[in-house]
């Protein structure tokens, strides 16, 4: 008799335990399921997270610059000449074209081997130029011819991009880094390369606020959105496309590329 108990106890046992673990079994692939719905959830609010903070990034920077602009414009108004730019529309191009020209020139030999910071130093000299080269209401902005200081303003570049290497360990585009080494690399435009460009300082420059890391990335990431996100920018690019045969051989872009294809050869010897 005893048997005949045994037996049905252990096979509805055995049943039970079946069905305990087809249960578990669901409700593993019910948590494996919902953990995946988690993580596409995430990488979405990340996604969200990082364009809220180029909005806020741009949206600050463009309002504080506007505050700054009008608290400044209080103190010169009187001094303002009214009047648009006397150029037209061709002589407009060929003057943004050399002018983009002869930066994109220092920029790429002076940092060769240092696109980190050759992104930071964009970060600064988009807002603080190229925009204002394309705005046509600031003529002293436009080059139209190499610098005479063009060799010295690299050479001083890649001192400084030796400095920043001393004491950072990571590159400049690490987001720790970027915080701290920004504020340096803008100041060294503001201060030494720019006023050795244009042969003085424009107080403008103080009120310039960089862009941000995520801006810098979106730019240096994702070219095909430039003209949605970088207008004026892929517009002054564009522009220097279209006219770069037409202004590197008549405003000293040529010869500037020969002295630095010298020097570097020489170097190398």
């Amino acid at each position: 008799m005893a048997v005949d108990y045994i037996l049905p106890s252990t096979n509805a046992a055995k049943t039970s335990l079946t069905a305990l673990k087809k249960k578990l079994s669901n409700i593993r692939a019910s948590v494996d399921a919902f953990d995946n719905e988690l993580s596409k959830l995430d990488n979405k609010l990340e996604a969200i997270n990082t364009q809220a903070e180029i909005y806020k990034a741009k949206l600050e920077r463009e309002m504080g610059r506007e505050v700054r602009r009008l608290e400044r414009e209080l103190t010169l108004l009187r001094k303002e000449v009214p009047g648009m730019s006397k150029l037209n529309a061709s002589q407009t191009d060929l003057s943004t074209a050399t002018t983009i020209g002869v930066f994109d020139t220092i920029l790429r030999h002076m940092c060769k081997d240092a696109e980190d910071f050759r992104l930071a130093s964009e970060a600064f000299l988009f807002p603080a130029v190229y925009e204002r080269v394309m705005s046509g209401e600031q003529d002293a902005y436009y080059l139209e011819e190499v610098p005479k200081s063009a060799l010295l303003v690299m050479a001083r570049g890649r001192e400084h991009i030796s400095w920043i290497r001393q004491e950072y360990d990571t590159h400049v585009t690490d987001p720790d880094t970027w915080e701290d080494a920004i504020i340096y690399i803008t100041e060294w435009w503001r201060n030494d390369a720019l006023p050795m460009i244009y042969g003085s300082r424009d107080e403008q420059w103080d009120i310039d606020l960089p862009l941000s890391l995520p801006e810098m990335l979106l730019w240096r990431d994702s070219p095909g959105d430039r003209p949605l996100n970088f207008p004026r920018i892929f517009d002054a690019y564009e522009i220097y496309r279209k006219h770069k045969d037409e202004v590197y051989g008549t405003h000293g872009l040529r010869e500037l590329e020969l002295k630095l294809f010298t020097h570097e050869n020489d170097q190398a010897a």
